[in-house]
């Protein structure tokens, strides 16, 4: 009597580890900032992506410039054709799609936030057109139409690239297993710069805020740039040298709390004004100013609250409760089996 009893024990308590172990469900949802406006590191076409590891990215200078529920960009380039041939290609990015970037917390960007779009080469504007495209690698597409325009590099030839844009930052949530806050968000996917000859030589960031920010208004900036800050124009400066871009180069902010009235299309009116600012930022000799450094906080940090751990306490009463009613029914069955069995042996012994 006594094995079976053991042996009732332990598949009960078997089962029981078996069903509590944290392998046997997942969290909500992956962690990380969705929604968020912004950019690949250098948009991309498909069919030539074959040309890209061709062309070496030398050296970035990165100006952002956030506002309440958007950014402004500003992004130059000095490319450098590594081979002795000609090449022409293709870049372009996706009218109305999602890019999944990031590692172990999601980096998703809207590239259909990304507005105003206009990129200069060789002191010239070039012209984009519209064309249709599949989906590529991390892009996911709702339509087929991609923003489209040409490059071309003689031998060994270096030009210098200038891109502007403006992006909806207002839509964007962190979330961090049921946890989630809805914020403003800009990320710059440097992990899609893989795609050209590597390293990139240099690269320069500066975040400026605008629209009355402060650092208070900043929950973080990423921690991989070594941003320091210049209180005179409240600007962040950071930089990297001779890197392979990874998801863990992406530059993140959240910053800011979500305007349920914010309308985008109002920022959009102000598109000249805004290019001229941005681009007085970069005219400026930022090396020269003085910066200190500053908490730059976490993208990815979410307040826990009880409501984030209400729907998760819900799921395990639901999965659970039959069984731990089912082990406390067979605790009780084998406690007065084992009672039953006393009384019995006193009757015979009586």
């Amino acid at each position: 009597m006594k094995t079976i009893i053991h042996k009732i024990l332990g598949t009960a308590f078997l089962l029981m580890a078996v069903l509590f172990s944290p392998k046997v469900f997942a969290n909500a949802a992956q962690p990380g900032i969705w929604n968020a406006g912004g950019t690949v590191f250098t948009v991309l076409y498909p069919e030539d992506s074959a040309t890209f590891k061709k062309v070496q990215m030398q050296q970035e200078r990165i100006y952002i410039q956030l506002y309440k529920g958007f950014a402004v960009v500003k992004g130059t380039y000095l490319f450098r054709n590594a081979t002795g041939e000609k090449l022409n290609f293709k870049m372009g990015y996706p009218v109305n799609g999602i890019y999944y970037g990031g590692d172990a917390d999601l980096n998703q960007v809207t590239l259909d936030s990304l507005s105003q779009f206009k990129i200069r080469a060789k002191n010239e504007w070039l012209p984009l057109q519209e064309k249709p495209n599949a989906e590529y690698g991390s892009i996911r597409n709702f339509s087929e139409n991609w923003k489209v325009w040409e490059m071309a590099f003689a031998p060994n030839e270096s030009q210098t690239v200038e891109v502007y844009f403006i992006v909806n930052t207002n839509e964007a949530g962190v979330r961090s297993g049921y946890n989630n806050e809805r914020k403003n968000a800009f990320i710059y996917l440097l992990e899609s710069g893989s795609v050209w000859h590597q390293p990139i030589e240099k690269g320069n960031f500066y975040v400026q805020l605008m629209d009355g920010l402060t650092p208070k208004d900043v929950q973080g900036l990423s921690s991989g740039f070594s941003f320091r800050y210049n209180e005179i124009h409240q600007l962040y400066s950071g930089t990297k040298t001779n890197f392979s871009p990874t998801p863990k180069d992406n530059l993140v902010a959240t910053y800011y709390e979500r305007n349920e009235h914010f309308v985008f299309d109002n920022a959009l009116v102000q598109t000249e004004n805004l290019f001229a600012k941005i681009d007085e930022l970069s005219r400026m000799s930022l090396e020269t100013l003085t910066y200190t450094k500053v908490a730059i906080g976490d993208p990815y940090e979410v307040e826990t609250t009880f409501l984030g751990y209400l729907p998760m306490a819900l799921t395990l009463f639901v999965i659970y409760a039959p069984f731990i009613i089912g082990f406390i029914v067979v605790v009780i069955f084998i406690w007065a089996i084992v009672k039953w069995n006393k009384i019995r042996r006193k009757k015979k012994g009586a």
